[in-house]
């Protein structure tokens, strides 16, 4: 009896401090929404308040208040009570197929999206990249092997391979003894029975992968779709991918045509990011190759090679939900695709859209504005 009374005292006490965790949540969020047009661009859609903050995924965002890390929802409610070191559960945790890897001691298992131990916490892993499913697997190390469980916590594909990568598009990237990478299927049977000393995740239906030196690419029946020619090649991204040859790069369609010329240097013009999102690059002008000391100024450049938006930020983040946080003399807001404020620049920092919201710092605090 003794032992259900001292149960219940304490569910009693982790139910009124997520009400009071919720309160100061709501109340904050309350008294900024009031000062802030209702459904204009970048209001605040939870008042900053948490001391550190991941991004939305599966409509969940790890938040840390205090040292202990938990997870709320988008209407800023404390789904998950703030309980998890920073080792345990970084802000980079994220949920992907309903599940969010969690650490306890040396081993990590899954927490569902209400906070219950899924997968019981048995598994190696980095502390700061914690396993993650994609495409209902996910890698996991076990000795010094690496294989694939469900969302059972069993394991779909034995540990057998001395690196894995995680799924897309079907089909994930592997390593072999001998260190040539390969792909496999979701049922652990190779795509191909070729090796490479490189190979990259499938990205809209072509991978990179290293062949005698040089870069081509694969498509998912395991062919050699564009012939390897160049020096590094990176993932396709909105139909282009940029390709190098020598010191310059430029960009190839799906067919290996040159859509953009190998023109740009590093010395001058950077092409920055992992490719164009929503038809528009990253680039930067100048930058500490050429100068030495500050970096250059941040723009974008179009399919066609043209700058659309010049070089003017001393920050930039890619294109998200219409939208690409830039920064200004220390102040960070949002530009559309004209390269004008749609979010003046107001915030300590900012970064891109996920989900509709984006994560925003104003002085020590994090919160999230909404698109």
């Amino acid at each position: 009896m003794k032992h259900s009374n001292t149960r219940l005292i304490l569910c009693i006490g982790l139910a009124l401090l997520s009400t009071a965790i919720g309160s100061v949540v709501n109340a904050g969020e309350t008294k900024l929404r009031d000062s802030v047009e209702s459904g204009k661009t970048g209001r605040v859609a939870i008042a900053p308040q948490f001391d550190a903050a991941g991004d939305f995924s599966e409509g969940l965002a790890a938040v840390r208040v205090g040292n202990k890390w938990g997870f709320i929802d988008k209407s800023g409610t404390m789904v998950i009570r703030p309980q998890f070191i920073e080792g345990d559960a970084p802000f980079n945790a994220r949920f992907s197929d309903g599940l969010a890897a969690v650490r306890y001691g040396d081993k990590w298992g899954f927490i569902d999206t209400k906070g219950k131990i899924a997968i019981s916490p048995r598994f190696a892993g980095d502390d700061y990249s914690p396993p993650r499913f994609s495409e209902g697997l996910c890698v996991i190390r076990e000795g010094y092997k690496y294989g694939y469980i469900d969302a059972s916590g069993k394991f779909a594909i034995p540990p057998r391979f001395d690196n894995a990568w995680n799924f897309s598009e079907g089909v994930a990237v592997v390593q072999e003894a001998d260190g040539t990478q390969t792909y496999i299927d979701k049922k652990g049977k190779y795509l191909t029975a070729l090796r490479f000393s490189k190979a990259s995740p499938f990205r809209e239906a072509l991978a990179s992968v290293k062949v005698d030196g040089n870069y081509g690419y694969m498509d998912p029946a395991g062919n050699i779709a564009i012939a390897p020619q160049f020096d590094a090649a990176a993932n396709f991204s909105d139909g282009l991918a940029a390709v190098h040859i020598g010191e310059k790069h430029g960009y190839i369609d799906k067919t290996g045509k040159t859509v953009i010329a190998p023109q740009f240097g590093e010395t001058v013009f950077n092409v920055l990011g992992d490719g164009f999102a929503e038809g528009l690059v990253l680039v930067e002008l100048g930058g500490s190759k050429q100068f030495a000391g500050p970096i250059g100024k941040f723009g974008f450049m179009d399919k066609s090679g043209s700058v659309v938006i010049k070089p003017a930020f001393n920050s930039a983040s890619e294109f998200s939900h219409g939208l690409a946080s830039v920064s200004i003399d220390g102040k960070y807001g949002f530009i559309d695709k004209s390269g004008s404020f749609v979010i003046e620049p107001k915030f300590t920092d900012a970064f891109s859209f996920s989900e509709g919201l984006a994560r925003v710092r104003i002085g020590k605090k994090y919160g999230f504005i909404a698109r």
